[in-house]
């Protein structure tokens, strides 16, 4: 049983190529993952974002000319009319990061920002200032 949840994982990795991947669960419980192959990320999200939604925008640096890719996961019961918590993922090079840290520029006016990942070329923060209360 356990080959073929591993065949089915690397199946669905294989077919998706798309940057987000929702593998088989074993339980409702089980937690539901996005993987962007362009930055080399994964991130877990609880079983109740099955069906989520994933927005590129831009981040932009204050007092240097500074930007990088933002992924906002969206949940699947979002609507304009009712939003529901965004979570908004900054990608930063290594010199951006190292940058940002000794406050050679800013982004947004301040709030809770924290690393979640990092690999050899990229870091990945979370910004939960930009993100609207939950409902």
């Amino acid at each position: 049983m356990q080959k073929l949840l591993h065949a089915s994982t690397i199946a669905a990795l294989l077919t998706c190529g798309c940057g987000r991947v929702n593998l088989p669960a074993r339980s409702s419980d089980a937690p539901v993952l996005y993987h962007n192959e362009q930055h080399d990320f994964t991130f877990s999200l609880p079983a109740s974002w099955q069906g989520y939604s994933v927005l590129a925008q831009q981040w932009e640096g204050h007092a240097a000319p500074e930007s990088g890719p933002m992924i906002i996961l969206r949940h699947p019961q979002w609507k304009a009319s009712d939003p529901y918590q965004d979570i908004p993922i900054l990608v930063f090079t290594r010199n951006q990061w190292e940058a940002n840290r000794g406050a050679a520029f800013g982004i947004g006016a301040g709030g809770f920002e924290e690393e979640i990942r990092h690999n050899p070329k990229y870091v990945f923060r979370y910004r939960a200032a930009s993100m609207p209360s939950m409902p």
